[in-house]
């Protein structure tokens, strides 16, 4: 399962995205029951990649020109959660 995540520069740094991340996973895993969850950002926002740590995830690597923004073809820093991680930590 993919989660993606856009939110207005006006809202950054006060905690919605992680909170909201963070609220979406027990769902996923619980409810859906899917194994892993995975999402990315562009390395050129590392804040992006700060709430995936918050929220549990773990690195994974960096997939070459593998997404687009409005900047155009950009890197994908990969990160992911298991289900065996995550109740692991429960």
């Amino acid at each position: 399962m993919h989660i993606g995540y856009c939110i207005g520069s006006k809202w950054w740094n006060k905690g919605i995205t992680s909170e909201a991340f963070s609220g979406i996973i027990p769902y996923l895993f619980d409810e859906v029951k899917v194994n892993r969850i995975e999402s990315q950002h562009d390395p050129n926002n590392p804040n992006s990649g700060k709430v995936m740590i918050k929220c549990g995830m773990k690195y994974e690597g960096t997939l070459r020109q593998a997404d687009f923004s409005n900047k155009g073809i950009v890197d994908a820093s990969m990160y992911s959660l298991l289900a065996s991680e995550y109740y692991a930590t429960k």
